[in-house]
């Protein structure tokens, strides 16, 4: 007979031999030749855990003998059994879901190299329950389940709440006595609940990794196995799910994504000692790729630090060697400033702007003379960076105009306070914590070229201190530092830009002291950068002046000084900065010229519809661009306008219906009436209509014809000659 008994607790000790855990799966082989007698004392070595050879019977020489042939335990086969001549059947003893039953199956398979059977095989499995005040661990019988049959067998019996052992005891017909093994039953597992907080990032090495919780996290001291699958929302009728095995941990790199794509994902788990007893499946968790992701999409810095940002194209027909970076979607930055991490990964490292509220960061592939650019971008957002705001109050008094250069108008917000203070007071006041004041609005609008903004304060109090300072709209976190105002310190100082090539300037003498002044004035073309390049005109002993400029739709920085005439004392401080503006006789002629890119989204009707703009140079110096005015008209006639700066590209949805969109070009004297006009519609193709095909080749002749400084900001690359050829027509 064998003979296996199953802890309900485990004890401390036990006389039945070594202890094995559940679920616990062997065979048991039978083989029919000469028993041998083993000969030995108390100190025989038993061989592997949990099994020992009983002596065979010397009246019986013939009976057949049965050992354990182990899978899972430490018990090995045992020497005087040869597996070609046994005969043998799988057992498996384990507790049922519910954790209600010991199971024991035992199974002859078909495939065994001996398919005689010594005889028939019967399971028993009986409770003994623990004497827990004798000195000597016994156990006296209380109720048994006995099973009988030839080629498989399942006998169960159920676990008591009490401290027991249940003994299984397996007997084939001419046998001799077969080793002795103890299973240990875990502690009671529930059906565990799905995982939760899925999520998923990208590493700085282009892997997404996918990441979970359990509900309850302390449930089991044993590490929870998961199994995870996902498919794309293209299948959601007949999902095609593909699956991944996890064990030891609570995250799975997830590879084959393709960018573009909707993917749903799912995890369950189970309890290593349940591997059959599965969690329902976690809620659904979206994954969508887009061409480039940037780590991290958004950073804080000072403007002496260093950010580096990761640039991971998920396009793998893209090779990040080849990566070009733009900085403001204008300048390229030097190839010493970044490399490739793989071929998936470009990193580049940075300063921030020390003039700017935050720098905008495109990785882009070159294509021709220019660069295809996906629309997302990574954002440096910068601490207290030093803006330059000028302002100017008119001549009643009544008004006080204010600009700044560098910063788009929808991304940030102008603010001030007013306080009926002197300005060093109100300084040594917000130093020390104390708000004084209150917020004044103030109305604000695109007033110029390459960026320039104003705001305009009305009506002022001309002996008030004025706190202006910039935030950017979406993290107001992020303000430069203040500038401190008074407006009757700030008289009327004009720069215009006139047709003729002139620069027209003109300020206001200071009232105090009485004498007669000098002025020095200087001027640089406004470039962004933080330290322009000034070039400074004669002494003027009037209070005007006159410059001949090359660009007359330039913008400039101008300031003026002044000093006593005979040149004694020390020059003055330098007035506040103020920025050209440009006379324009007329509105200008036409709008730009554009192509348009789409890109499609395989899941609904939508489209990213991106116009790329070719600026015509203008051969008349009688008007300036100032901006473009985008005219969008719906099926119904609805007309929406949105003015946004000379940039190459913009970019919109479209959603299927009728569309039709008019850019326009406009400066401050009205906007152009011959313009490009575009209108959207879904038609389907008609039968028997090819296609013209060109060559990519032909396609960058002619984006070289437009433009070799363009950068254009694509949204997919125009990787395809379907594509490319929708952008010509």
């Amino acid at each position: 007979y064998t003979v296996c008994a199953v802890l309900v607790e485990p004890v401390e000790e036990s006389p039945h031999g070594d202890l094995l855990d559940l679920p616990w799966q062997t065979e048991l082989c039978c083989a029919s030749r000469p028993a041998q007698l083993h000969h030995g004392g108390e100190g025989e070595d038993r061989g592997s855990a949990g099994s020992r050879a009983a002596p065979s019977d010397p009246g019986h020489p013939h009976t057949t003998q049965c050992i354990f042939r182990n899978f899972t335990s430490t018990l090995g086969p045992h020497p005087e059994t040869e597996p070609s001549r046994a005969t043998c059947w799988d057992i498996l003893c384990r507790v049922d879901e519910t954790w209600d039953n010991v199971v024991c199956d035992l199974n002859h398979p078909a495939a065994s190299s001996d398919t005689s059977t010594p005889g028939s095989v019967a399971l028993s499995l009986q409770h003994l329950a623990t004497l827990p005040d004798s000195e000597v661990n016994t156990t006296h019988g209380t109720d048994s389940m006995d099973c009988v049959g030839k080629d498989s067998i399942t006998c169960s019996i159920a676990l008591h709440v009490v401290s027991s052992i249940v003994v299984v005891t397996a007997n084939v017909s001419n046998t001799t006595a077969g080793p002795l093994v103890m299973l240990s039953v875990p502690p009671r597992l529930w059906k565990p609940s799905p995982p939760l907080n899925l999520t998923h990032t990208q590493t700085t090495e282009g892997e997404l990794v996918l990441s979970w919780s359990d509900p309850q996290p302390n449930a089991s001291p044993v590490q929870l196995s998961y199994e995870v699958r996902y498919n794309t929302f293209q299948s959601t009728s007949h999902p095609n799910w593909l699956h991944v095995e996890v064990s030891g941990g609570q995250w799975v790199s997830l590879t084959g994504l393709k960018p573009g794509l909707h993917y749903t994902v799912q995890i369950r788990s189970h309890h290593p000692a349940l591997p059959h007893l599965w969690s329902d499946w976690s809620q659904q968790h979206r994954i969508r790729l887009e061409n480039v992701t940037y780590l991290p999409e958004r950073v804080m810095a000072s403007f002496e630090d260093s950010v580096t940002v990761y640039c991971v194209f998920n396009d793998l027909r893209v090779n990040a060697s080849t990566t070009v970076w733009i900085l403001n979607s204008r300048d390229r930055l030097p190839k010493s400033q970044y490399t490739a991490v793989n071929d998936r990964v470009s990193k580049i490292t940075v300063r921030p702007s020390e003039q700017r509220l935050s720098d905008t960061l495109h990785c882009c592939q070159p294509l021709g003379e220019t660069y295809s650019c996906n629309y997302r971008y990574a954002t440096i957002y910068i601490k207290d960076p030093v803006i330059d705001i000028s302002c100017v109050t008119n001549g009643d008094l009544d008004s006080m105009t204010c600009r700044w250069n560098n910063l788009p108008i929808d991304g940030i917000n102008f603010m001030s306070r007013v306080a009926d203070l002197s300005c060093d007071v109100m300084e040594e006041a917000e130093r020390v914590g104390v708000s004084v004041g209150v917020v004044r609005q103030a109305k604000c609008e695109s007033s110029g070229y390459r960026g320039v903004k104003s705001c305009n304060l009305q009506p002022i109090r001309v002996t008030s201190c004025y706190k202006l300072w910039m935030e950017a709209k979406i993290d107001n976190s992020t303000r430069s530092h203040p500038v401190y105002i008074t407006p009757m310190d700030h008289g009327c100082m004009t720069a215009v830009s006139m047709p003729s090539g002139v620069l027209k300037l003109a300020w206001v003498p200071p009232e105090l002291p009485i004498y007669d002044m000098q002025y020095q004035v200087r001027y640089a073309l406004s470039t962004g950068r933080a330290h322009p390049f000034w070039q400074v005109l004669a002494l003027q002993t009037e209070s005007w002046a006159e410059v001949l400029e090359p660009d007359v739709c330039g913008v400039y920085n101008v300031q003026v000084r002044c000093m006593h005439i005979n040149g004694s004392g020390t020059w003055s401080d330098w007035s506040h900065l103020l920025y050209t503006t440009t006379h324009n006789s007329r509105a200008p002629d036409q709008g730009p010229d554009f192509w348009r890119v789409f890109q499609e989204d395989p899941e609904s009707t939508q489209t990213n519809v991106t116009l790329l703009f070719e600026h015509s140079p203008i051969v008349e110096p009688t008007y300036c661009v100032e901006e473009l005015v985008v005219q969008h008209q719906d099926s119904g006639g609805t007309v929406t306008e949105e003015r946004i700066d000379l940039v190459s590209s913009y970019s919109f949805e479209w959603r299927g219906e009728v569309h039709s969109v008019t850019v326009k070009a406009q400066n401050s004297q009205g906007s152009s009436t011959r313009n490009t006009h575009m209108t959207l519609d879904r038609h389907p193709k008609r039968k028997g209509v090819e296609t013209p095909s060109f060559s990519a080749a032909h396609f960058q002749e002619l984006l070289q014809k437009a433009s070799s400084e363009m950068v254009y900001f694509l949204t997919d690359g125009c990787s395809e000659l379907s594509r490319l050829y929708s952008i010509i027509t």
